[in-house]
C-alpha cells in the first residue's frame, strides 16, 4: 500500500466509522450487501462459464458430426473438472506442531470449557509454533464455499509470557471470534475478510484476480470499522470469563514480553550471522529461558510506557492497548507491572515436554528461516568487506564525512570497540558538527553508558532530522525514566507522541518506488557523488548506473535516493555469476551514505521507471565507455 492508497484507505474508513456510529443498521446493512456482492460475483463467473460450456456443446451438435460431438464431451468434462479445480481455492493450512488431548489433557480442558460458555463450533486443529502469538484461523474445505475446519494456533514463546489464567483470557479472546453468544454477524464479517484476503493474494486467474484486486481493500476498509469492534467484543468475552484483572494482566504481559523479543532477543539472535553461517542451534529454548530470567524491570516500564503513548491507527484492526485497557474498566498506571509469573502456563501444560517441543520448533524456525539467515550472513560479509576497504583506505587518504560515518558504524558493529567508535564519531562531528546521524549515534553510545553528555547529542538530531525524532525521544525517555525524572521523561514521550502518525506516513511513502513517483536531479556533493562512480565502477556487472532523488512530501527535506543499475551481463549460471538480489545486497552494503538509498536492477519488468529515471538530467553518473 503506497501513500496515496494509504490515504484513501484512512479517509474511507473515516467515513465509515461516523457512518457505523451514527447510523449502525444502515452500516451493517451496508456490510452485509457488500460482502454478498463477492458471493454474488463468483457465482456470476461460475454461471457464465457453464453458459459458455454448454453453448459451446450445442454449437458443436449443431454441425451433426457425431465425431466432434464425442470429442467436445471429453473437452467439457476436462473443462468442468478445471472450472470445478478454479473455484475450490486451496488455502494453506498453518504450519506447527499439532497437539492432542491425552498429550496435554490440562489444556483441552480448558479449551472445551470456554467453547461451551462461548458456544463455538469444535476445534479440528491445536497447533504450537515459535511466534508470540496466538490466533483462531478458519481454512475452508471448500474453497469460498466454506465448511470450516478451524484451528486454534498457540505460540510457545506467548505461553512462557503468560500464568495459567492470563492464558485463558487469551483462549477466551481468540474463541470470541467464533462465538455463537455474541454478535454471529460481526463474527461471519471477520471470517469474510480472510476469505477475500487470501481469494485477492491467491487467485491468478484473470476473471477473478482484477476484481479482487480493487474489491479486497475497498471490502477491508469498508468492514474495518465492524472488525474493530469485534475486536473490543473479544476482549469483554474474555474479561467475562476471566475478570478484568486477568485480562489486563494478559494484554500488558503479551506486550512487554513482545518488545523483549523484538528489541532484545531476536537482535542478538541475528547478530550471531556475523560469526557465523550456520543457524544457531536450541534458539527457542533460549527464548524459553530468556522471556523467564532476562527481561529487565525498567526495560519493561519503558515498553509500557511507550505503549500507553501510542494512539490507536489503521495499521490494524486491534486498538491500542491504552484504549483497550480503558475499556475494559481497567485503571491505567504507567508504573504499575502484572507480578512476576512464578509457572508460566508453558511450564503448566507441558511439564518435562517443555524442552522437548521447543526443540522441534526450533528445528521449524531453522528450516523456515534458513534462507533469510543467509541472506543476513551474506550482507554482513559485503558490509565487514566494506569496513576494511575503509580502513585501508583511510591509511592513505582523507575519508569523506559520509566514509567516516559508515566506518564507525561498522566498527561498532562488527568489534564492539566503543571506545574506538566514540572516537570517529567525535572526528566526524568536529568539522561536521550538523551531521544528523552522527549525533544520534554517539548520543546513543554516551546514554547507554550513562553519560550525560549524549543528551545534547540526541537533542541536537531532533533538531536537524525528522526521521530520528522518535528514536532519539525513546532513548530521552528510558534515560530520564532510570534517573527518577518522569517530567523530562514524559515531556519527549508527548514529542514522540506528536510524530507517530507523521513518521508512520514517512516510512510508507519510502516503501515503494514506481514510475509515478518524482524523481528529481540527486543533488549530491561532488565528492560524494564521484565516490559512488567510483565505487561501481569496480563491479564489472554494472554496465551503466543511475542516481536521483524522490521527490517525497512527508518531511520533503530528508532525501530518498534511488540508484537504478542496468547490467552488462543479463544471464548465465557461470561461477561468477550474481543473481539481482545479491548483487543488489553486495552495492547497498557497501554505499557509504547516510541518506536511505534504494537499488533498483533495471529490467523487462520495470522499463517504465527506467524511462522515467533516464530522462533526468545527470542521472547517469556511469556508463559503459
Amino acid at each position: 500500500m503506497n501513500i496515496r492508497q494509504r490515504k484513501q484507505f484512512d479517509l474511507i474508513v473515516q467515513k465509515i466509522n461516523t457512518e457505523a456510529r451514527q447510523k449502525p443498521s444502515y452500516y451493517r446493512l451496508c456490510v452485509l450487501l457488500l460482502a454478498l456482492l463477492g458471493y454474488s460475483y463468483i457465482l456470476l463467473i461460475f454461471l457464465l462459464l457453464c453458459t459458455a460450456i454448454w453453448s459451446l456443446r450445442n454449437l458443436i451438435v449443431s454441425t451433426q458430426s457425431n465425431y466432434l460431438v464425442e470429442r467436445v464431451d471429453y473437452l467439457i468434462v476436462i473443462m468442468a473438472i478445471g472450472m470445478v479445480r478454479l473455484f475450490f481455492v486451496k488455502f494453506q493450512p498453518p504450519t506447527g506442531l499439532e497437539l492432542y488431548r491425552q498429550q496435554v489433557p490440562e489444556l483441552f480442558t480448558i479449551i472445551d470449557e470456554i467453547r461451551e460458555v462461548l458456544q463455538t463450533p469444535p476445534i479440528h486443529h491445536v497447533l504450537l509454533n515459535y511466534e508470540h502469538n496466538a490466533g483462531i484461523l478458519q481454512i475452508p474445505r471448500l474453497g469460498f464455499l466454506g465448511w470450516q475446519k478451524n484451528y486454534l494456533v498457540l505460540g510457545l514463546p506467548l505461553l512462557q509470557s503468560l500464568t495459567v489464567e492470563q492464558f485463558r483470557s487469551t483462549i477466551a479472546h481468540e474463541l470470541a471470534h467464533l462465538s455463537g453468544n455474541h454478535s454471529r454477524f460481526s463474527g461471519w464479517v471477520y471470517r469474510v475478510r480472510r476469505t477475500w484476503y487470501h481469494l485477492a493474494t491467491l487467485g491468478d486467474f484473470f476473471l477473478f484476480k482484477y476484481f479482487f484486486q480493487w474489491y479486497e481493500p475497498y471490502f477491508n476498509a469498508y468492514s474495518f470499522a465492524l472488525a474493530r469492534a469485534q475486536e473490543y467484543e473479544a476482549d469483554k468475552c474474555s474479561v467475562e470469563i476471566c475478570g478484568v484483572e486477568t485480562s489486563a494482566e494478559e494484554l500488558i504481559n503479551i506486550y512487554v514480553h513482545n518488545s523483549f523479543l523484538e528489541n532484545i532477543f531476536w537482535k542478538q539472535i541475528y547478530e550471531k550471522a556475523i560469526h557465523s553461517e550456520q543457524m544457531p542451534n536450541g534458539t527457542i529454548s533460549k527464548l524459553l529461558r530468556a522471556l523467564k530470567t532476562d527481561i529487565q524491570i525498567h526495560d519493561a516500564v519503558k515498553w509500557l510506557g511507550l505503549a500507553y503513548s501510542e494512539t490507536t491507527n489503521n495499521d490494524d484492526t486491534h486498538p491500542c492497548l491504552s484504549e483497550r485497557l480503558k475499556a475494559i474498566g481497567y485503571t491505567v498506571d504507567i508504573n504499575q507491572l502484572p507480578p512476576p509469573i512464578i509457572e508460566s502456563a508453558a511450564e503448566y501444560f507441558f511439564g518435562e515436554k517443555l524442552y522437548s517441543f521447543a526443540a522441534y520448533l526450533d528445528e521449524q524456525w531453522k528450516r523456515e528461516f534458513g534462507k533469510e539467515w543467509q541472506k543476513i550472513y551474506v550482507r554482513l560479509l559485503y558490509q565487514r568487506q566494506n569496513l576494511r576497504a575503509l580502513e585501508a583506505k583511510a591509511y592513505k587518504y582523507s575519508l569523506t564525512p559520509e566514509q567516516v560515518y559508515k566506518r564507525a558504524i561498522l566498527t561498532e558493529k562488527f568489534y564492539q570497540d566503543q571506545e574506538a567508535t566514540i572516537s570517529l564519531f567525535k572526528e566526524l562531528l568536529s568539522n561536521n558538527p550538523n551531521h544528523p546521524q552522527a549525533n544520534y549515534e554517539l548520543g546513543r553510545i554516551l546514554l547507554q553508558n550513562h553519560d550525560g553528555r549524549g543528551i545534547n547529542y540526541l537533542n541536537r538530531a531532533i533538531d536537524l532530522d525528522p526521521e530520528l525524532v522518535i528514536p532519539s525521544c525513546e532513548i530521552l525517555y528510558s534515560f530520564y525514566m532510570r534517573c527518577s525524572q518522569p517530567e523530562q521523561a514524559n515531556k519527549y514521550l508527548f514529542l514522540r507522541q506528536q510524530y507517530q502518525n507523521s513518521f508512520k506516513l514517512y516510512q510508507v511513502e519510502r516503501q515503494h518506488i514506481s514510475h509515478t513517483d518524482q524523481f528529481v536531479t540527486h543533488n549530491l556533493p561532488p565528492i560524494e557523488a564521484n565516490q559512488i562512480s567510483e565505487q561501481l565502477s569496480d563491479y564489472l556487472s554494472v554496465s551503466k548506473a543511475y542516481l536521483v532523488r524522490k521527490q517525497t512530501k512527508i518531511f520533503p527535506d530528508k532525501p530518498l535516493y534511488v540508484l537504478g543499475i542496468i547490467r552488462r551481463f543479463c544471464g548465465g549460471t557461470g561461477a561468477n555469476y550474481q543473481p539481482d538480489l545479491e548483487l543488489t545486497e553486495q552495492i547497498q552494503a557497501q554505499l557509504n551514505l547516510s541518506s536511505t538509498v534504494i537499488v533498483i536492477i533495471f529490467n523487462q519488468n520495470n522499463m517504465k521507471l527506467y524511462n522515467v529515471i533516464n530522462r533526468i538530467p545527470g542521472s547517469c553518473i556511469i556508463f559503459d565507455k
